[in-house]
């Protein structure tokens, strides 16, 4: 992770990049690239949570895996079903950025990266970021 970067960060580009980018630019890797920008501000806003508690003195080591601290979550909050969600929905972001993928009607109206498993067009890539942004904000409230 770099240094000074934090969820907020990320998520003020992934506007740019949907309400700025995407409109003058309708490219699968525009989406491609918002999808990883939301798994990068889940990342460091997982990673902020793990900090708190490791200075709390309630974890020991913070693992330097990804996967492996969204578990860590999870571990922190068994209970907590707004945890479990998101790290559900961190690891569909995941699944999603890391399958093959094939390119429907670039340069059109109708983008979308097509999956396996799901298609992504550009108002489901604004759920996914609002979807994110809630997460993170409830996130930091977690640890306020």
């Amino acid at each position: 992770m770099m240094e000074g970067y934090n969820a907020t960060d990320e998520l003020k580009r992934v506007d740019h990049l949907i309400f700025v980018t995407l409109k003058y630019t309708r490219t699968v890797d525009i989406i491609r690239n918002v999808l990883q920008r939301l798994i990068s501000a889940l990342d460091y806003q997982i990673t902020d949570v793990l900090e708190h508690f490791k200075l709390k003195g309630k974890l020991d080591v913070l693992p330097t895996v990804l996967l492996v601290r969204s578990k860590k979550m999870e571990e922190l909050f068994p209970k907590n079903k707004e945890v479990k969600d998101i790290i559900d929905f961190y690891c569909k972001l995941r699944v999603i950025v890391n399958s093959d993928y094939k390119k429907k009607e670039e340069y059109r109206k109708n983008v979308a990266l097509v999956t396996p498993k799901v298609d992504v067009d550009i108002e489901k890539l604004k759920m996914f970021a609002e979807k994110t942004k809630n997460y993170i904000y409830y996130l930091k409230e977690l640890i306020e």
